[in-house]
């Protein structure tokens, strides 16, 4: 490969990974704008739904949020009715989430509109294609994690 493609890898690489972060959550926000979840709350619901009982700073952790956003959004999927907090039994600072009935409702929903972004957004690539770009992010993501920042 020539020297001009290396110099803009990483401007590249960075733009690409905010522009399908910011058009996935612009699809999802479309699509689940009836439940009046916005940005992440579907990924913290599927989140909870996967992990119940976990805690507000595990999600924090998973998703690689700051504590205080997922406070903000963990409220207001208690007020919408998604989500309850109950306070753990061993450490009376920390929050466990559990869904509610609605909540549990909403994970198909979220679930099916994942499945058409993915398909939407890998409709042109072949199997392979689509084996290998998860294989090279999968590999970029453990090096990400492997070397944190401090």
């Amino acid at each position: 490969m020539n020297n001009e493609f290396f110099d803009t890898y990483a401007r590249k690489l960075s733009r690409f990974s905010t522009f399908l972060y910011r058009h996935k959550t612009k699809y999802m926000n479309e699509k689940l704008k009836e439940y009046d979840l916005q940005g992440l709350m579907f990924m913290m619901v599927n989140y909870v739904h996967h992990h119940p009982g976990t805690s507000q700073d595990a999600v924090a952790c998973h998703m690689n949020i700051d504590k205080c956003t997922i406070a903000r959004r963990t409220n207001r999927l208690e007020e919408l009715g998604y989500l309850v907090r109950k306070t753990d039994e061993n450490d009376r600072r920390q929050n466990n989430l559990f869904l509610t009935e609605a909540g549990e409702k909403l994970v198909p929903i979220i679930k099916d509109n994942l499945a058409k972004w993915n398909a939407l957004v890998t409709d042109e690539l072949t199997d392979d294609e689509k084996v290998m770009l998860i294989t090279l992010l999968g590999k970029v993501i453990n090096t990400c994690e492997n070397n944190p920042v401090k």
